[in-house]
């Protein structure tokens, strides 16, 4: 699948895999692209975050909307807009450092392998399969955050403010 579509899978299975890359990358090949996933993840924790918390905050504040499950999937949906805009650069840079060595690329660095795609393909790169990931994350956000304001108040906690 993927950039490796039509050749046949060089890793057979979990154990194999990670002797395969600790043999031939080291021991540093285990955790290649952790920093991008980890920068990933604070991208998205702080668009869902951000995204719910302002949406609440102004539709409550101008009065267009009362504190509600209408609202609070309103508040999902932004989030889940702005989780998959700030994380998607760099999910896209963790996969293309992540597969580099498999495709036979060599990049210096996490920057390196970024500046190159910019370079190479233009800074929309960074949002390929945008549609995808929020596909994906929306219907998740869309049933967590009310569910949760919900479990909220059946435990007498009210709504999050």
């Amino acid at each position: 699948t993927g950039i490796r579509k039509g050749h046949p899978p060089t890793i057979r299975s979990l154990s194999h895999g990670l002797v395969t890359i600790y043999n031939t990358q080291g021991l540093g090949g285990l955790y290649r692209g952790a920093v991008p996933l980890m920068i990933r993840g604070g991208m998205m924790s702080s668009g869902q975050f951000l995204g719910y918390d302002f949406t609440k905050t102004q539709m409550k504040g101008h009065g267009w909307m009362k504190d509600g499950p209408m609202l609070h999937a309103l508040a999902s949906t932004t989030a889940a807009f702005l989780s998959t805009t700030f994380a998607a650069p760099f999910d896209i840079i963790m996969t293309r450092y992540q597969a580099a060595p498999t495709l036979g690329i060599h990049y210096k660095s996490v920057l390196h392998c970024a500046a190159t795609m910019a370079r190479s393909e233009g800074l929309t790169v960074f949002y390929r399969g945008w549609s995808v990931f929020f596909s994906r994350v929306a219907p998740v956000f869309t049933c967590l955050m009310p569910f949760y304001e919900q479990v909220r108040v059946v435990l007498g906690l009210g709504y999050l403010n």
